[in-house]
């Protein structure tokens, strides 16, 4: 069955913080705005489901922050980094951050995008975008209730789908490391603290959410999820045994969800977007995870791409490229370098000591991977 929608001002393909927060700025701003997500919320997704200093602004500019608090965000107000030996390193944040888990998180802006006005179609996929031989694109929309086809053509599209699978042919090969993550309950820790932690050659963290509850988040290469058969609980328990901080933080700790593992993107703003095809957060860039910038980063991506669009009697798609690279670019060097010192044994517990007693470094660290 296909059917024909009428033409809307724009279309935004993904319903993360980065699809949400642009369908509610559109849609305050007068604009007809459809809300595309595949799948039915409350939803948990691997993250690190921390929000950024710059991602609490763009939420505080939006009017949102209070809702935010409402719903039961943590504070942080440290790192820690764990290093398997030697003693751990505690950096203040210039800036607090804020753990609450992608259920809730993107249950509240989604929410606030359809009291703004959006129009929400869930659970429906975007299986294509054609962009050639019509004035304004055309997507091709699957509603994954009823298995009809849709086809909806509008002026611009917003794709927030968190892999840019549908901003072109650009290539973006594999890393070959993917993200795993659940949530415990009973955690010994600190509730105001995102504790790193090295294991086997990689890295990952734990971070206060709402409820009581931690959120664990690791970086694993694909070969040793191989090793353990996509086991995770299996390899999460050697990668445990590998931190005696670790262990020790989850010694009495019960696990109360899922294991859920996907693939690590990392790639930087490509230089041209098919044409009134805007892409916004992880579509646009994606960068290490360590320092918990995502989710910021996808919001003030979509404040950018909105004001970018309706601010100026020409949108200039490259002096948005130019904008999304001043966001991503110095973030994605600190990260990445980051990374590979926290997933060395050796060069973590040297980085450790160091930044254990130099506070001057300990900043630098800190803006490297874009801490304000």
């Amino acid at each position: 069955m296909s059917t024909s929608l009428c033409s809307v001002s724009a279309a935004v393909v993904g319903a993360g913080p980065a699809g949400c927060l642009a369908a509610l700025l559109l849609s305050r701003r007068g604009w007809d705005v459809t809300l595309i997500e595949q799948s039915r919320f409350p939803r948990e997704k691997v993250c690190g489901e921390c929000v950024s200093a710059l991602g609490m602004d763009v939420l505080e500019r939006a009017g949102l922050k209070a809702q935010f608090l409402e719903v039961g965000a943590v504070r942080p107000t440290h790192a820690a980094l764990h290093p398997p030996a030697g003693r751990a390193a505690v950096l203040p944040l210039p800036r607090p951050m804020w753990g609450l888990s992608r259920a809730a998180l993107d249950s509240m802006l989604l929410e606030a995008a359809r009291q703004a006005g959006a129009a929400i179609r869930q659970p429906w996929r975007c299986e294509s975008i054609e962009t050639t031989g019509t004035p304004n694109p055309t997507l091709r929309l699957r509603d994954l209730t009823t298995n009809a086809v849709h086809v909806l053509t509008q002026a611009w599209v917003f794709v927030a789908d968190g892999k840019a699978a549908l901003c072109g042919p650009q290539a973006r090969p594999p890393t070959g490391d993917f993200g795993i993550k659940t949530h415990f309950e009973n955690v010994a820790g600190p509730r105001d603290a995102i504790e790193l932690f090295t294991t086997l050659g990689t890295y990952g963290g734990l971070a206060a959410i709402e409820a009581g509850r931690c959120n664990a988040a690791f970086s694993v290469p694909a070969t040793l999820l191989r090793e353990h058969h996509g086991d995770i609980a299996a390899l999460f328990a050697r990668l445990a045994a590998s931190n005696p901080a670790l262990g020790t933080r989850l010694a009495h700790a019960r696990r109360i969800g899922p294991w859920l593992a996907s693939p690590l993107p990392r790639f930087a703003v490509a230089p041209h977007w098919p044409r009134r095809v805007i892409p916004i957060g992880n579509a646009a860039a994606a960068l290490e995870p360590i320092g918990g910038e995502g989710m910021g980063l996808a919001m003030r991506s979509a404040e950018l791409a909105v004001e970018a669009l309706t601010d100026s009697a020409v949108f200039q798609p490259a002096a948005l490229a130019r904008a999304y690279a001043r966001l991503w670019n110095v973030r994605r060097a600190g990260c990445r370098a980051a990374a590979r010192v926290v997933s060395s044994p050796m060069f973590a517990s040297m980085a450790a000591e160091v930044l254990g007693q130099d506070h001057s470094l300990r900043g630098l660290a800190l803006r490297a991977m874009g801490k304000e």
